[in-house]
């Protein structure tokens, strides 16, 4: 192969799901010995670039250049014979096994009789340890080691597995401490120097100008470019992945009702710490975080989903502690989640069975649905919220994705739920769909009643929220009080630790 010629070359490579185009033409290389960052806000499209290079994904259109060789697609055994070698965030690796087993795992070096040479293979996997100067030690439990630790495993595991040329790494610090990034900073610059190229996807932007040559951004699937990191500093490169500024005329006022939700001191073993917040009646709080942050597991943690490790929890002034999702509903939470066909909506039942599943009692005659009484809440529900389908009879699989949001909604008002969980609430839907959620919101937050919103959508939580809490790693690091005094780019911002 030329040593000019890229070790990887991304070109014109688009990818869509139903009603989202995650990628539109996007192009990138990536040469050898060089630590090429990948950025973008969460839903840009970088998570879907890296499954479709590591042969996870076909692209729609498009072709993936490693060296010489091009590809229309790949599929996972293609990828890693080409050299291609993927660490995800969530590791994956056996955790009952030793280091060596799980470097080896699925091909150990055997004995003349078939069996399982532990010796070689621990001795092989000391001397891979040691050429990379890490104080791992082969025959050590992986259940055992630190989160550090085990991401060394992991890299090691990939590059044994052939003689990779690319090493893709998503999210390679999300779970590490500062002296445990250096470290791993360590590991990445002697793969540097054997000629590895490395894809480096992070939103830890201090952590992408230290560690890359190059960065491409992306901004709602589409490459924004690649620059070198000296053209660069974090304020552009906020300013390059959240775009230009937006006028937002909305201005929501500081919320005035009384305290009705309260954590103190609140925190689920490694994912939340210390977490202290309030929810008022009346009120919109907006939750932003990157994809470690915890954002995810503190709206779970309310809806009864995850159980917490330590602090309190108090609804109305009692103690809460939910023990499922049922038990928050009876309280008055209903959780409305990000991933709606698998864990909102039952697809095969119709609109109308879906939306009163969540108060049953209401549509019961001793002991029995009353179809008439079933179909005449449903259809209040369907005119209030202006759900577009031919008739409360139809299964809901067969809605758009913007009126089966809105049958989840009509089930929190069928609940007459107090608090409104919500998870990513406009993903995936039109704009105009997107405003009539919106207006949705506003209406529900006008009848008394108080909503917690995890959005990645920047934009979104300065429309909607009143206040705004940010989180990262696990904690609350910022606050902004109101939140129609910021712009995307100051959310970016501070999301990111500038």
């Amino acid at each position: 192969m030329d040593e000019n010629q890229p070790l990887l070359n991304i070109v014109n490579v688009s990818k869509s799901f139903p009603g989202v185009r995650a990628l539109n033409k996007v192009n990138m290389t990536l040469i050898s010995g060089e630590v090429h960052a990948l950025v973008g806000e969460n839903g840009a499209g970088k998570s879907t670039l890296v499954k479709i290079i590591s042969g996870a994904y076909a692209p729609d259109e498009g072709s993936i250049d490693i060296g010489d060789k091009s590809f229309r697609s790949l599929n996972p055994y293609q990828a890693r014979l080409n050299g291609i070698a993927t660490v995800y965030q969530e590791q994956q690796l056996v955790p009952w096994l030793s280091v060596a087993e799980n470097i080896f795992l699925g091909m150990e070096p055997r004995t003349r009789w078939g069996s399982i040479d532990f010796p070689t293979m621990k001795q092989e996997a000391e001397e891979r340890i040691r050429s990379y100067g890490l104080s791992i030690q082969p025959t050590e439990l992986v259940a055992a080691l630190s989160v550090a630790a085990r991401q060394e495993v992991a890299i090691l595991k990939v590059l044994a597995r052939n003689k990779a040329k690319v090493l893709l790494l998503d999210e390679p610090t999300a779970s590490l401490t500062g002296s445990q990034v250096d470290f791993l900073f360590s590991l990445i610059h002697q793969l540097q120097q054997q000629g590895i190229g490395i894809l480096y996807i992070s939103h830890y932007l201090d952590e992408v100008l230290e560690i890359s040559q190059r960065i491409t951004v992306l901004r709602n699937g589409q490459g924004v470019g690649t620059f070198q990191k000296g053209d660069l500093n974090k304020e552009t490169l906020i300013e390059k992945m959240a775009g230009h500024k937006l006028d937002f005329s909305t201005v929501i006022k500081k919320p005035v009702g009384e305290k009705i939700l309260e954590l103190k001191e609140i925190s689920c073993y490694n994912i939340l710490q210390n977490v202290n917040l309030s929810l008022h009646n009346e009120e919109i709080l907006g939750i932003l975080g990157g994809n470690d942050s915890g954002c995810h597991e503190l709206i779970r943690l309310l809806a009864g989903l995850i159980p917490f490790s330590q602090g309190k929890m108090f609804l109305r002034g009692e103690t809460y502690s939910p023990t499922s999702i049922y038990d928050a509903l009876e309280k008055g939470l209903f959780f409305i989640p990000e991933n709606m066909r698998k864990e909102g909506l039952v697809l095969p039942l119709s609109l109308a069975k879906n939306i009163t599943l969540s108060n049953l009692k209401e549509v019961l005659t001793q002991g029995f649905i009353h179809l008439k009484k079933e179909g005449n809440q449903a259809q209040n529900l369907v005119k209030a919220l202006k759900i577009v389908t031919p008739s409360v009879k139809t299964e809901v699989q067969y809605l758009s994705g913007g009126n089966q949001r809105k049958v989840l909604f009509a089930k929190a008002l069928f609940a007459d739920a107090q608090i409104w969980l919500l998870e990513e609430p406009t993903q995936g839907v039109d704009v105009e769909a997107r405003q009539e959620i919106h207006r949705l919101l506003f209406d529900i937050k006008s009848k008394q009643k108080s909503i917690l919103l995890v959005s990645s959508d920047l934009e979104e939580l300065i429309t909607v929220a009143d206040r705004i809490i940010i989180l990262r790693r696990g904690q609350i690091v910022e606050e902004i009080a109101d939140s129609s005094s910021t712009s995307p780019k100051e959310l970016l911002q501070a999301m990111l630790g500038g």
